[in-house]
């Protein structure tokens, strides 16, 4: 999948941050109900500061995902749609992404616990990651800049890392997200989610199965 922020440029004067997160609605019916169609932890979504808003960009009902970076003042999100029909799917805010990704922490689980990671393309995928056991890291898409990936291995270093890629778009996890984790010695392998598209698609069972 590609968004529309995906490639840019992380050396950018700091005013130019998204500084204030979306207001939020309190609409927690809905967020939940999406979750739950999906097969996602609420619980681990909630734990991890996710919160329903309808001024996330537009009007429309959706889940604000902050992100988590280097620079403090950098309050970078996405937003993801939670009925149908609702485009785009996600929103970001028109601002710089700096090294931003989405860090969702599995549930009662101590930062400096030593389980394993799993680095995705999707929000989602992280949550399910997080739902099976593992520190999910979502890239924000197929081609994070290069700061993005200097901190998701400072995040994930010296825990074993599955690096999931989407079916659909393979490519970029497999010849630079891969390579440059190794590069950086963090423990890390490439892992297929198939016959799902991604492993927010797959069952639990088979999320839990693939992250061993």
């Amino acid at each position: 999948m590609w968004y529309e922020h995906e490639g840019r440029s992380a050396g950018v004067q700091r005013s130019n941050y998204c500084t204030v997160l979306p207001r939020a609605a309190f609409k927690w019916a809905a967020m939940e109900d999406y979750l739950i169609r999906r097969k996602l932890h609420f619980d681990v979504a909630k734990d991890n500061g996710w919160y329903p808003s309808d001024g996330a960009g537009d009007y429309a009902p959706r889940i604000v995902i902050p992100a988590t970076s280097s620079i403090p003042e950098n309050r970078y999100w996405q937003a993801r749609a939670v009925t149908q029909g609702n485009e785009p799917r996600y929103q970001s805010p028109r601002a710089a992404r700096g090294d931003a990704i989405i860090v969702v922490w599995p549930r009662g689980v101590p930062k400096d616990a030593s389980v394993d990671g799993a680095v995705v393309e999707g929000p989602m995928d992280a949550l399910a990651a997080a739902g099976a056991g593992c520190v999910g890291v979502a890239l924000m898409g197929a081609m994070p800049p290069e700061a993005a990936l200097a901190l998701t291995a400072t995040i994930l270093g010296g825990r074993m890392v599955y690096v999931v890629f989407d079916r659909d778009q393979p490519g970029p996890m497999v010849t630079r997200t891969l390579p440059y984790l190794l590069q950086q010695g963090v423990m890390a392998k490439l892992v297929d989610p198939y016959p799902a598209k991604d492993l927010a698609d797959l069952h639990p069972r088979e999320r839990e199965r693939l992250l061993t």
